[in-house]
């Protein structure tokens, strides 16, 4: 399982989206609900100024300025959290009371409002704090000044809000991993399913997909899935049974028609008996095709066929090669053996495992060009297994259709009309190499086509 088939998949996606859009809610909604409390906050900080410079008014008209630094005073006292700061000055901006060291420089904002910057000591050192703050005339020449710094509140309102912002960073991290290995998971288990429908549709078309080990969805597809195999194995079932019944019905009366055609041509003049001699070639043709029709479906029914349980492979190679040798050399085709190990065993059927080579033997003659080759080896692999190959310099077939011709009455459309045949040859070579629980694969020779067989080998005695 690759890394990209996982973040290509629809439940990566999915969860994906899903956790970039909510963080992205999220956001929006930290964004709303910081202007909120930021607006909420500096109206009330204003309005608690503006109260804070009335009370000032109040104290200096009943008190006078004695009263008022009194008042600045105890009010100097108060805890440091939500203190507000003061300056008294006088016409020439000279300080008359009040913590405030001067009149600082400052910003003048709209309907009298000011801010601006000092630095306070905060763990020994100094710190620049912004404030925010509002003169109003007491009389008599007199200003005051009340400021508050709102550092606090702002860091506050920083930390929640750097808080929720990283949360919401690690959830969509965290939704991101999740949505990665759930999707991983959910990718391993179709993965599965779809490794065990491939090797059912390529070995074991009776096996179904096992529904213990799995759950939900998963379990649900593969009994579908089980269905489905079901209802197409009966399908292809009633078509091979349909074929079989129709091969095996013609067969009969063919032959006695061939039978009553050999009759008849022993009673004819030699210029009649070529039109019977090619009436019952066609015959013949006909029949092989029955009875290679009804052999495979033999094998594929897992008919019994006796085992020899140490087949020599190389005198049964020899012998077929020795079989087709003239005719590959009336062709002008040169036909080669090479036998890797002389001593190459395994379990089979001597006269289907010859058939099998003598089918892949006649096709590549059949297609293989005048000064073309062809090449048989026998080789051994590990673990105990035999390697047939059968090369020629033909055309080859297409890597799109080298499944398809392995299908009963299936024909490359470039050899239809051009090669005598009804499309069992390779039907017949690949039932006779399932019957014996080894694998057949086609690859490109370059040119032409390599046929590679693989069956179980047998260990020979020391």
């Amino acid at each position: 399982m690759r890394l990209a088939d996982v973040l290509k998949s629809l439940t990566f996606r999915y969860i994906a989206k899903y956790v970039t859009t909510l963080s992205a809610a999220v956001f929006l909604l930290l964004a709303i609900l910081y202007s909120y409390f930021s607006y909420g906050y500096f109206t009330e900080l204003r309005e608690a100024i503006v109260d804070e410079l009335d009370s000032l008014q109040l104290v200096y008209r009943g008190q006078g300025l004695g009263g008022l630094e009194q008042y600045l005073n105890d009010q100097h006292n108060l805890p440091t959290m939500g203190r507000y700061s003061y300056l008294i000055v006088d016409q020439q901006d000279r300080k008359i009371a009040g913590d405030l060291a001067q009149l600082p420089r400052y910003r003048e904002f709209s309907d009298g409002w000011v801010g601006f910057q000092m630095a306070l000591l905060n763990w020994g050192e100094p710190v620049d704090v912004d404030f925010l703050a509002r003169q109003e005339p007491l009389g008599d020449g007199y200003v005051a000044i009340v400021a508050r710094n709102y550092a606090d509140a702002v860091a506050g309102m920083g930390l929640v809000f750097n808080t929720l912002f990283r949360a919401m960073i690690a959830t969509l991290l965290l939704g991101i991993a999740g949505g990665f290995f759930s999707a991983a998971t959910a990718l391993k288990r179709f993965e599965k399913l779809n490794i065990e429908l491939a090797d059912i549709v390529r070995h074991n078309s009776r096996q179904r997909l096992s529904v213990e080990d799995k759950k939900g969805y998963p379990r649900e597809m593969a009994q579908a899935m089980n269905q489905m195999l079901d209802q197409i194995a009966s399908l292809m079932q009633g078509v091979k049974r349909v074929s079989d019944n129709i091969a095996h019905d013609l067969r009969t009366p063919l032959t006695r028609i061939r039978n009553h055609l050999s009759q008849l041509r022993a009673r004819l003049d030699p210029a009649g008996q070529d039109d019977i001699d090619r009436v019952i070639e066609e015959c013949d043709g006909l029949l092989s095709s029955f009875n290679a029709l009804l052999r495979i479906s033999a094998l594929e029914s897992g008919g019994s066929t006796t085992f020899n349980s140490g087949l020599f492979l190389p005198g049964l190679l020899a012998d077929v090669v020795e079989l087709y040798e003239p005719v590959a050399s009336d062709k002008g085709v040169t036909l080669r053996l090479r036998v890797g190990n002389d001593t190459a065993q395994c379990a089979g059927d001597s006269d289907l495992l010859f058939q099998m080579c003598a089918n892949l033997l006649d096709n590549a003659i059949k297609y293989t060009p005048a000064n073309g080759h062809i090449d048989v080896t026998l080789a051994t692999r590990e673990p105990a297994a035999v390697e047939i190959t059968v090369a020629d310099t033909g055309p080859g077939i297409d890597a799109g259709e080298r499944e398809s011709v392995f299908r009963r009455f299936y024909r490359v459309e470039s050899s239809r009309g051009e090669q005598p045949g009804h499309g069992l040859g390779l039907s017949l070579v690949q039932a006779i190499v399932h019957y014996h629980h080894g694998a057949i694969t086609l690859a490109d020779n370059e040119p032409g086509l390599r046929v590679v067989v693989q069956l179980p080998g047998v260990i020979p005695p020391a």
